[in-house]
């Protein structure tokens, strides 16, 4: 499956013992022979690649950042005009 923008993708490690990469996929352009991807890795690098078959294995979507909820405020009460209290008349 060929990886599209967005998608989550891992790369083998070259040596023995080195951890594999993991990086999501940032543009993909069309070369004379082959796509080239280029990558983000997750530690913040960035690569071009033009991978042979079977050497990038694609993980996923990447997963957006969901934006934070804001906090719904408290809708504030409106202030009913006080009934004014009919004073006793005083008494002469």
């Amino acid at each position: 499956m060929a990886p599209k923008i967005g998608d989550r993708v891992s790369l083998d490690a070259k040596k023995v013992g080195q951890p594999r990469r993991v990086g999501v996929v940032v543009a993909a352009t069309q070369g004379l022979t082959a796509v080239r991807y280029e990558i983000r890795w997750d530690d913040g690098s960035a690569s071009v690649l033009s991978p042979s078959a079977g050497t990038l294995t694609v993980e996923g979507k990447a997963k957006k950042a969901k934006p934070k909820a804001k906090k719904a405020k408290p809708k504030a009460k409106k202030a009913k005009p006080k009934a004014k209290k009919a004073k006793p008349k005083a008494k002469r």
